[in-house]
Order: C-alpha cells, then sequence, then structure tokens
C-alpha cells in the first residue's frame, strides 16, 4: 500500500475516536493541579494534625476536646469548640484526600469544609474569650489559634485551586498558577 494514499475512515472510527477524546475530556476536567499550593495545604494539614495535641482551651488539648473528656469538661468546653475540633479533623482528611486523588468534587469539598470550619473557628475562639466570670476553665490556647490558622490557609489555598483548575476551552487549558 503506498503511505501517500490516505484512507477516509468510516463512521464506525469516527464514533471510537470521538467517544475515546470525550473520555479523555472528561478525565482531564475532572482533576486538579495543585502545583506548589499542594505543598503549602501539607504543610497547613500537618499544622491541624500538631493543633490537636497542642493545648486549644486551657490545658485541654485538641483530642480532648474532640473525645470531651474529663480535661475537657474541667476546662468547660462548650459546643462551638467542640464542633471546630469534629470540623478540624474533617477538613484535615478531606485536603488529604483531595491532594492524593486530584480529584475537583473532592478539592469542592475541602473547599466548602474548610470555610464552613473557618467560621466555627471563630466561634471557637470568641467562646474562650469571653468565659464567665465565675468560669473556671483557661482562655484559648496555642492550639486553637494554630488549628484555625492552619484551616484559614486552607480554605484560602483551596479556593485558588477549584477556581483556577483545568477547563478546556478553545482547545487551550488554563493553568493553575
Amino acid at each position: 500500500m503506498d503511505d501517500n494514499r490516505r484512507r477516509e475512515l468510516t463512521d464506525e472510527e469516527l464514533l471510537g475516536i470521538r467517544d475515546e477524546v470525550d473520555s479523555v475530556e472528561r478525565r482531564v476536567t475532572g482533576t486538579i493541579e495543585p502545583g506548589l499550593r499542594g505543598i503549602v495545604i501539607a504543610v497547613a494539614v500537618l499544622a491541624g494534625i500538631l493543633s490537636m495535641i497542642l493545648p486549644q482551651a486551657g490545658t485541654a488539648t485538641g483530642w480532648d476536646v474532640l473525645v470531651h473528656d474529663d480535661t475537657a469538661v474541667a476546662e468547660g468546653v462548650i459546643l462551638p469548640l467542640r464542633l471546630f475540633a469534629g470540623g478540624l479533623v474533617f477538613v484535615v482528611i478531606a485536603s488529604a484526600a483531595a491532594l492524593l486523588a486530584r480529584r475537583w468534587v473532592l478539592a469542592w469539598v475541602a473547599t466548602l469544609g474548610s470555610g464552613f470550619v473557618s467560621f466555627l473557628g471563630l466561634l471557637a475562639v470568641w467562646s474562650r474569650q469571653t468565659l464567665a466570670v465565675d468560669s473556671t476553665g483557661g482562655g484559648p490556647g496555642v492550639g486553637l489559634f494554630l488549628a484555625w490558622a492552619a484551616v484559614a490557609v486552607l480554605t484560602f489555598q483551596w479556593l485558588r485551586i477549584v477556581w483556577t483548575r483545568v477547563e478546556l476551552t478553545h482547545g487551550r487549558p488554563i493553568p493553575n498558577n
């Protein structure tokens, strides 16, 4: 067969090629490329994990607050701080899953979760700073501030990633810078 001759493709071959291109396009548009933001997210996740072993309310660590043990009860831990500790665990897991899977949907889950937990962090700090005069509990600890800062960084980084995900527009991907 002469290499200079062109062969016409059949309709079945064209449909097969179209299906393959469509599947590649779906796979590409469903992924994220965090780049250097992925390193910042990983460090913020580690800071969130570290904050769970540091005091968040008086002498109660994040784990004490999460499981509401005797130390947390003695410090007078109330619902906003417990919700924040639980939300922090969710954000750490969601962020790690989104980084590992590189899926756009998981990145949105991490974004929305970290945004909501940032608000819970505000309530947690506020509730520890406005204790009743006769309260025996301590104020907010370094772990609480570290956790709140880590969640705020995660929110900002995930927002930047999901808003600049790879989109196929006019045949050119938009880079994730």
